[in-house]
């Protein structure tokens, strides 16, 4: 990420509602920090600065600065702790060991594998790879010096780094020891401290499967006994503590939603397309508070485990072309189907049952201020008074005091009162009168949106959807301001994950006042269409259409 030159975009000071939320978002990021660790790393009288910055592959993000040195980056919407911040909490996440000589792999742009990491034995108690799900946030430390030497993500979780029988990653770098975030203009030197060796490799119960670089030694022997042996009872150990990963729990909602769509589904219509039948009838079936991710089952993709589902009797499935199949027959009488149950309130409700809860009606209104108040008889300072509203009053006052012009009925003839709101003494156009005169008042809104109803001041800002280009080279795109408008964010990402079939996250980014989605993909016309057919959000409310991939010709 930032192994090569950054651009520094911007610098700026947060203001005191940005540092707020910004302690926030990171006392939920990290769990392991008190207020009291917070306090010292945002001291009072210290500026918070973020910097816009730009890698050399055109990626945007945001470093997080204090006294010059950078303490968080944010990237896909998650914040990173530094490895400056990491020296003063190292207990914050957790951290793979390594080998001194993968640093210079890993200082030339590589990621950390399984087979360079170094783990505990069993006999210190201590799981071989820890308790860390899939994209956890999590650092790199050495064999000598437990100081944080590298930041990324855990490419797989704890369990499947131990089925995997250390082969393939373990972890995705972004922040490394002298790369350019190290060396921000300005910035204070950082050098690695020594804080000595992690407490179980001091007793020296680590199985070090790495071999010397350079050197064609085998892992020691005994140590791959003790890993084999030691292995089967470590799996189901791990898996269950990684909860989300397990197969097994991945596999059983699999199949939930499989015989839940097949049982219920009343829009089946065969023959249908099994990724339309996946994506449209078994998603939809998942527990809101559950993600089914095939990925993350025994199948790893839906072909294998729908031939497993034919092979059983539940289902036909039939190729009609090379790469395109459809499920040709349905075996409700099948005796998994009939013992399967699912009650009623969490059944899949029809479009028709909750399309009348999510109309969205915008009512943008004014607040009366004192230079207005004569216009508007019955009104007084700090009442709310609709845009029809101050047509109404305008036409009638214009009529009581005759300023119309004369020569041209589109044009009024300010008096002392509407000079003074106009700005001017000349004639001015109705339209323009109505113009300056809700400019003189403050400007409010409500947003009725099935039973939600919210007030705000200021004027309504819309729902934005941009697209992000992310690590990997990967678009997401991004959607704000859903709860000005009712809309429940957690309710609206299992829509998105059921319409297109994407992994979504929500998160808050500092200063912001509502909640963030990311969908994956450039999801912009799925997610406008949503909002415009669905939700019934009047199109002007909605801004980053031209966002939408191009139609190609």
């Amino acid at each position: 990420m930032f192994k090569k030159p950054i651009k520094v975009k911007s610098n700026t000071q947060t203001k005191g509602t940005e540092r707020r939320n910004f302690r926030d978002s990171i006392l939920k990021a990290f769990p392991n920090l008190t207020e009291n660790d917070v306090n010292e790393l945002l001291p009072k009288k210290e500026p918070l600065n973020i910097l816009k910055v730009v890698t050399h592959n055109d990626i945007v993000l945001n470093v997080y600065t204090v006294q010059k040195r950078p303490i968080f980056f944010e990237l896909d919407s998650k914040l990173f702790p530094t490895l400056f911040l990491l020296w003063k909490f190292p207990e914050i996440i957790y951290a793979f060991t390594t080998h001194l000589q993968v640093m210079d792999f890993i200082t030339s742009g590589a990621d950390l594998m399984l087979p360079g990491v170094v783990t505990p034995n069993v006999q210190t108690g201590l799981p071989k790879y820890g308790n860390v799900c899939e994209n956890d946030v999590v650092y790199v430390n050495l064999l000598n010096n437990i100081a944080a030497v590298a930041v990324g993500v855990a490419s797989q979780s704890s369990g499947a780094m131990l089925l995997a029988n250390c082969k393939g990653k373990c972890v995705r770098i972004h922040h490394f020891y002298g790369d350019h975030l190290c060396t921000l203009e300005g910035m204070p030197k950082l050098l690695l401290p020594n804080f000595g060796a992690p407490k179980w490799l001091q007793l020296n119960n680590y199985e070090d499967d790495f071999p010397a670089l350079g050197t064609n030694e085998k892992i020691n022997d005994k140590n791959d006994e003790k890993s084999d042996e030691n292995h089967e009872e470590n799996v189901d150990i791990i898996e269950n503590e990684s909860g989300k990963d397990s197969l097994d729990d991945m596999d059983e909602l699999l199949m939930h939603c499989f015989l839940g769509a097949i049982k219920y589904s009343k829009d089946v219509n065969l023959p249908v397309l099994t990724s339309n039948f996946f994506k449209l009838n078994m998603l939809p079936i998942c527990p809101s508070d559950k993600n089914l991710d095939i990925k993350k089952t025994s199948y790893k993709k839906l072909k294998p485990f729908l031939k497993k589902m034919a092979d059983d009797g539940l289902i036909i499935v039939k190729e009609v072309k090379s790469g395109v199949e459809t499920i040709t027959f349905i075996n409700k009488d099948h005796p998994k189907c009939q013992a399967f149950y699912i009650p009623p309130q969490n059944r899949q409700k029809k479009e028709s049952e909750t399309e009348s809860s999510s109309h969205t009606n915008i009512i943008e209104s004014f607040v009366v201020t004192q230079p207005v108040t004569s216009l508007f008889e019955g009104y007084r300072k700090g009442d709310i008074i609709q845009l029809t509203e101050v047509r109404k009053f305008l036409t009638k006052y214009v009529k009581e005091h005759n300023l119309q012009n004369e020569d041209n009925n589109r044009l009024v003839n300010p008096n002392e009162v509407l000079a003074n709101i106009c700005k001017t003494e000349h004639p001015v156009a109705w339209e323009e009168a109505i113009e300056k005169i809700c400019s003189a008042m403050k400007n409010c809104y409500k947003v009725k949106s099935g039973n939600e109803e919210i007030q705000g001041k200021g004027k309504i800002s819309p729902i934005t959807l941009s697209v992000s280009v992310r690590s990997g080279n990967k678009k997401v795109t991004l959607i704000d301001n859903l709860e000005l408008f009712g809309i429940r964010v957690t309710d609206f990402a299992k829509e998105c994950q059921h319409g297109v079939a994407a992994s979504t996250s929500i998160s808050r980014p500092p200063g912001k006042k509502c909640d963030q989605l990311l969908v994956q993909g450039n999801q912009v016309l799925f997610v406008y269409n949503l909002l415009t057919d669905k939700y019934k959000v009047p199109k002007k409310y909605i801004k980053g259409l031209e966002n939408a991939p191009k139609k190609k010709k």
